[in-house]
């Protein structure tokens, strides 16, 4: 694939961004979509036309609303895992108390 503006590697990165949350890798996603963003400030601050901000302002918006819906996804996420983790440290006083299985000879 042969990417030649700013726009198709934007794009670009945002599929990955979106793949990447599909998969639950939101690090990854979180990061990607934080290039893009941070890509598209830097173009919106050099645009010159006025035509050319307003696109631009809207793309903008777009990857930081996506930034943030796969931020609250990672989190929630994460939290999950969380849970899980500390619902398996209360139970191991539990299974520390019971007796090893027997193994057979």
């Amino acid at each position: 694939m042969d990417v030649k503006t700013e726009e198709e590697r934007w794009a670009v990165w945002m599929v990955q961004a979106r793949r990447f949350a599909e998969r639950e890798n939101f690090p990854d996603a979180v990061a990607r979509m934080k290039l893009v963003r941070d890509s598209v400030q830097k173009a919106v601050g050099q645009a010159t036309g006025a035509n050319e901000r307003m696109r631009l302002e809207v793309r903008l918006a777009r990857a930081n609303e996506q930034l943030e819906q796969m931020r609250l996804q990672y989190e929630d996420w994460h939290s999950k895992i969380a849970a899980r983790r500390q619902h398996t440290i209360d139970q191991a006083a539990e299974e520390m108390a019971r007796p090893l299985p027997v193994t057979s000879d």
